[in-house]
């Protein structure tokens, strides 16, 4: 608990620092850095650190772009749509005001020159004057309350925005970045491997007999052995590479500036700590015995894209339970069969 504290005591000295706002997609951000669970963010966000001595809000916006691109989910446009809608309502109440005070301006001028005339309508115009004055501030008050009704809406649509695009990233099982996300963030690593020339892997992972565990033991309990997968991931891969929940039992590691050898020893390491865990039921106690995972490897190829890297990643975790589960396979062990 006392650790779990002091973590979340250096996020919020990194985000005050900045002057970052306290959202989730921000705390997701700072919390990879602080626990260095992504080593291409924390390579980057060092860099500022040590040009500008901390990493403002743009700073961070623009390292989010860099690793993970720029992209808004299609499930978000209804609140896009909303916020647009909010801003072209305050923009009309701008527009009304600005011709309110044109009208205001031109009786104010009116009545200045009735007045010098003198021709004896001075009492008359004074009287419209103050009639138009206290017609103008009616409105102006009228403004200010529909702006900051509008404001305040926007600031709400604001904050529903965050919290859909950090959950619209994230699996809400395992708590680890999704599908979508790590697509994402694979895209943008393999930009970056192909520019800097250096290697990139990709580890595709699978839960062994997992329906036949489903079938025996329930689905509450395999829910419960996939967040195990996913902490033990997310704990594992610290540092070293970027975990995601693929799909059903299907979990897939992203390893920037790995090669298949480097990603083969964490991956083993993952699946050797997976096969050492005993689960039991809860409730009962009993022990329903060990989970293990089977793992492929490929590594990026110059000039290819994301789905030909997952197909070869995906073929050498059927290789990987072709041959005995429990087990990781690398690519290079399809090629030698073949030859």
């Amino acid at each position: 608990m006392a650790k779990t504290v002091h973590l979340l005591d250096r996020i919020r000295t990194y985000m005050d620092a900045g002057g970052i706002q306290p959202t989730p997609a921000n705390y997701e951000f700072w919390y990879r850095y602080a626990t260095r669970s992504d080593p291409d963010l924390t390579e980057a966000v060092d860099a500022v650190m040590r040009t500008m001595g901390r990493v403002s809000t743009r700073a961070m916006e623009n390292i989010r772009r860099e690793l993970y691109g720029a992209r808004v989910e299609p499930d978000l446009a209804e609140l896009l749509a909303k916020t647009q809608a909010q801003l072209g309502e305050m923009g009309s109440y701008v527009e009304h005001a600005d011709a309110d005070a044109r009208t205001y301006s031109e009786a104010l001028q009116a009545g200045r020159e009735g007045m010098q005339a003198d021709d004896g309508s001075g009492t008359q115009l004074l009287s419209e004057m103050i009639s138009a004055t206290s017609a103008m501030i009616e409105k102006t008050e009228l403004l200010e309350k529909r702006l900051a009704a509008s404001t305040g809406e926007i600031s709400s649509l604001k904050q529903d925005l965050v919290v859909a695009q950090s959950e619209s990233r994230t699996d809400t099982l395992t708590g680890l970045a999704n599908r979508k996300a790590f697509q994402t963030y694979l895209a943008a690593q393999m930009a970056r491997a192909e520019a800097e020339h250096r290697p990139l892997s990709v580890a595709f992972c699978d839960v062994d007999h997992f329906k036949s565990f489903n079938d025996e033991w329930g689905h509450r309990l395999g829910d419960e052995v996939l967040r195990l997968i996913g902490q033990s991931l997310e704990k594992l891969c610290h540092g070293n590479g970027y975990p995601a929940r693929y799909g059903g039992e299907e979990f897939v590691i992203a390893f920037p500036a790995r090669d298949l050898a480097g990603a083969h020893e964490i991956s083993e390491k993952v699946r050797d700590f997976i096969a050492s865990r005993r689960v039991r039921a809860k409730g009962s106690g009993k022990e329903v015995g060990r989970i293990t995972l089977s793992l492929g490897i490929a590594q990026m190829r110059a000039g290819e894209d994301m789905d030909d890297l997952i197909e070869r990643a995906d073929a050498a975790l059927y290789h990987a339970k072709q041959t005995g589960r429990n087990r990781v396979a690398v690519e290079t062990e399809l090629e030698a069969e073949a030859a």
